[in-house]
């Protein structure tokens, strides 16, 4: 999903959950209150959406590429590969350069889509799902087994985490947030990436994955990640805290993005044809807990455990004032 301003923005995926159902883009120029089929094509299976300005814009399909140069209203493909292998990303940086990727290569052109050739910098054995470029040279990927930067313009890579997931957001050069089905991790360098625990409704275990999908931080503040277990949860104070926000009732499929243009109006799209706007994005619902190393859950744990100990102290204390009370040597009375 992509907004480019308060009024215009695309929606592309499939038309139903069944597999095989046809690739679809959907395209408001009223902020969501209506929207317009632009693309209906048969057995792809589209899971990127990269809009350039308000008539450029590429979608990813099976062995090819799709784009757009009229805004939507015809579409010309761009062939990759031979054989039917689902592209797992498309990114541009400029009307010219981009990328794509799939069974454990990426791709690059120079010349619109015209052509692509493999990155022969790029080693690993893995299929980028988004790219982020943060500058002509500094451009960063995820795929389903790493976190990978490059800082010469995509000629070569580096991995930074041997761990992968759906969804990068960088906020500067160097401090960004990665998420997965189950991975929350942040870089504040631009070369460590914590660990977090995705928040949760309650300090306590997982019994399945919260599968989240989609993270988007506006700046080094406001942020918001979608998924299952939770719809949309909001953090004010750069990840600190974690709140759960308020979505409709009919809401119980995953929800795959998350778009925000400023911290207030946003939107999110999932399954069985969910498409949510607010106006009131950076509401505080219900606080969230990172399990059992949450602060708040520890400070209740240690008031908990603090309080009996100061009583056991006390009692100590008591017991043994009394003891000396009683066994204080009585002083013999002089006449």
């Amino acid at each position: 999903m992509s907004f480019i301003n308060s009024t215009h923005g695309w929606i592309a995926g499939r038309a139903t959950l069944q597999l095989g159902s046809n690739a679809t883009v959907l395209y408001t120029e009223n902020g969501g209150d209506s929207w317009q089929l632009q693309y209906n094509r048969d057995e792809q299976w589209v899971t990127n959406l990269e809009v350039l300005d308000e008539q450029t814009m590429w979608i990813n399909g099976a062995s090819s590429l799709f784009y757009s140069l009229d805004g939507g209203a015809t579409w010309n493909e761009s062939a990759v590969v031979d054989g039917m292998s689902l592209m797992g990303t498309v990114k541009f940086i400029n009307m010219t350069h981009g990328w794509t990727s799939n069974n454990g290569t990426l791709y690059q052109t120079m010349d619109s889509g015209q052509s692509w050739k493999p990155v022969s910098g790029f080693t690993f054995d893995d299929s980028p799902r988004m790219i982020q470029c943060l500058s002509s040279n500094n451009i960063w990927a995820i795929g389903f087994t790493g976190i990978y930067h490059s800082t010469d313009g995509g000629v070569t890579w580096t991995q930074h985490s041997s761990k992968g997931g759906w969804a990068l957001s960088f906020v500067s050069e160097t401090e960004g947030w990665a998420i997965g089905d189950d991975r929350l991790a942040h870089t504040i360098d631009g070369n460590t990436w914590e660990e977090l625990i995705v928040p949760m409704r309650a300090p306590a275990f997982r019994l399945q994955a919260p599968y989240c999908t989609d993270i988007q931080f506006l700046d080094e503040n406001n942020g918001w990640i979608v998924g299952t277990e939770i719809p949309v949860m909001y953090t004010p104070d750069g990840g600190a805290n974690w709140y759960q926000q308020t979505v409709p009732t009919e809401v119980n499929s995953r929800i795959m993005a998350v778009d925000f243009i400023n911290q207030t109006h946003g939107w999110a799209v999932g399954g069985s044809g969910i498409i949510m706007r607010t106006t009131t994005g950076n509401s505080l619902g219900n606080r969230l807990w990172y399990g059992m190393t949450d602060p708040l859950f520890l400070s209740i744990i240690a008031v908990v455990i603090t309080v009996p100990v100061g009583v056991f102290i006390l009692r100590r204390y008591r017991k043994s004032k009394r003891i000396a009370l009683e066994t204080k040597p009585v002083q013999p009375k002089i006449e």
